[in-house]
């Protein structure tokens, strides 16, 4: 998961930048974005990207290349988080869920 958090006046050069990216991106299986408002700090993007099993590594790769451009604005923060999901969270415990 990638979170972005920018000022609400950039919210059109961001825009712009995501046009400019391909749609498909390598090693990816599904992209979802979410905005919201985040009161003082602007703008929140979620991206919820999933990847082909095996593939992380080459995944990241590929993702960090798509948001190279929009890092390079100004005021623009980003956190990546690897998610697990939760089925994937029991089998590592021996449980099944």
């Amino acid at each position: 998961m990638i979170t972005i958090w920018y000022p609400p006046h950039k919210s059109v050069d961001i825009a712009k930048l995501y046009l400019q990216q391909p749609r498909e991106i390598p090693y990816v299986t599904k992209w979802r974005v979410f905005n919201t408002p985040d009161g003082r700090n602007g703008m929140k993007q979620y991206h919820l990207i999933y990847t082909e099993r095996g593939k992380l590594e080459e995944a990241q790769i590929e993702i960090n290349k798509y948001f190279l451009p929009v890092s390079q604005i100004e005021n623009v923060f980003m956190k990546g988080e690897g998610l697990i999901g939760v089925q994937d969270s029991f089998e590592m415990i021996g449980m099944k869920w």
